[in-house]
């Protein structure tokens, strides 16, 4: 494998190596494709270096962990379930953890999906401008985590640290191969799905995880085991998150774990039933009453040029979009959304957000709140009027129409006549 992997670097590098050699007598028309070309290869050169250097960590000192029996047992009865095959329990260095992290994201995304999202997400106001995506959400996964489990191999990984000894360490057991036992039962689709229904397959999952990992210690607190105390570096890394991004993190511990423990005391049929047939959006994980369905992909207007990334930011994506203080009637009236990031420009991007509310009333509320946004965006202190095409002190161009009575679309482009051209006539 490690081999293999090399020369995938070394191939990589090649084709960026041929790009630039073609790039320089290409004709102008083609130097866009392939300078986009040149930005592919050398995002999975780069992505290709990290699994390697994983692997190598993996082989030099890695290994397999030993799960003893009793955990097993203890977590097929927790579900109702069995497992279908040995859980993969890895071993590595708890300074590698973070890097096993990085790489399956990568490896989840492709070699642009994160720098993509990264990009738009600071577009539409989600990330800070000095935030780091992938940096920051490996590292809040990593900081201090004993295990984590790889949705991308279905497989769990223990770090050195972790001692069965400790009641600790038997509860990060105890979640991870719960992880690994609902992965083998209700595998996520061949196809990535979306961000929103990954995200509400994540809070279930996780959710589920994380509340055999709390009945656990609640069964030795119970015989005089105290839990540990919060980690202050783990707090202090939160608090430093965007609320976007703590809230994505939490969503599945709270919001997902709800959820699933309300089904694990209505019974294993009931539990087994919604991993059957799962939400498919985060609000079905926060109304989990309402049917299962799939919402339609919204039609949006073509953009100039091929969107880099077309996505869904859910429910929970408007809610993590919303200042605190927001009317609360909007979310919940949340019923669809949409968003292209694409190229503006030669050497800028821009994105175009339509998000769809189940009535006139509520978007109503959203559109009062989304103007107030757009101006805080742009660094303006006077009322921004709908339809208003606003200029940062960035040189960016936003804006907010009414598309229809129930649908807002919100527009972040570099050039003005790309907001023009997009704002509904």
């Amino acid at each position: 494998m490690l081999p293999w992997l090399l020369g995938g670097a070394v191939g990589a590098a090649g084709i960026m190596q041929g790009l630039h050699w073609r790039s320089t007598a290409a004709p102008q028309g083609d130097v866009a494709g392939l300078e986009k070309q040149l930005r592919i290869a050398t995002e999975e050169n780069e992505m290709l270096k990290r699994e390697n250097e994983s692997l190598r960590s993996l082989a030099q000192g890695g290994g397999e962990l030993s799960v003893p029996q009793e955990f097993i047992d203890r977590v097929e009865k927790e579900f109702g379930l069995r497992f279908l095959s040995t859980p993969v329990m890895h071993r590595l260095a708890s300074e590698e953890l973070r890097d096993r992290i990085s790489a399956a994201f990568e490896s989840r995304f492709g070699p642009t999906g994160l720098d993509d999202r990264q990009e738009a997400y600071k577009l539409i106001g989600w990330l800070r401008p000095e935030d780091d995506y992938l940096a920051q959400l490996s590292a809040v996964r990593s900081l201090g985590a004993l295990g984590w489990f790889d949705d991308v191999t279905g497989e769990g990984w223990a770090t050195d640290k972790v001692d069965l000894k400790n009641i600790p360490d038997q509860a990060v057991l105890v979640r991870l191969l719960s992880r690994i036992l609902l992965n083998q039962h209700f595998p996520p689709p061949p196809a990535y799905p979306g961000d929103d229904a990954a995200r509400a397959r994540e809070a279930l999952h996780q959710g589920a995880a994380s509340g055999a990992e709390a009945r656990f210690y609640t069964e030795h607190a119970r015989a005089g085991f105290m839990p540990m105390k919060t980690n202050a570096e783990v707090t202090v890394l939160m608090d430093s998150l965007s609320p976007f991004l703590r809230g994505l993190v939490l969503f599945p511990t709270t919001e997902g774990k709800g959820l699933t423990d309300t089904l694990h005391v209505q019974g294993n049929d009931k539990l087994q039933a919604t991993f059957r047939s799962p939400p498919q959006t985060t609000r079905g994980i926060l109304r989990p009453a309402e049917p299962v369905t799939e919402p339609v992909a919204l039609d949006l207007p073509p953009t100039p040029e091929d969107p880099f990334l077309t996505e869904t930011a859910g429910l929970l994506g408007l809610r993590l979009w919303l200042p605190p203080d927001a009317d609360a009637s909007i979310v919940p009236a949340w019923k669809n959304d949409r968003y292209v990031f694409f190229p503006d420009g030669e050497q800028s991007v821009a994105v175009l957000w339509d998000i769809e509310l189940e009535s006139s009333t509520a978007t109503d509320k959203l559109e009062a709140v989304a103007l107030g946004t757009i101006a805080s965006l742009a660094g303006q202190e006077q009322h921004v009027k709908t339809g208003e095409i606003v200029i940062s002190s960035s040189k960016r161009h936003l804006a907010l129409a009414r598309v229809s009575p129930t649908r807002l679309r919100f527009l972040n482009t570099f050039l003005p006549a790309t907001a023009e051209g997009l704002l509904p006539r």
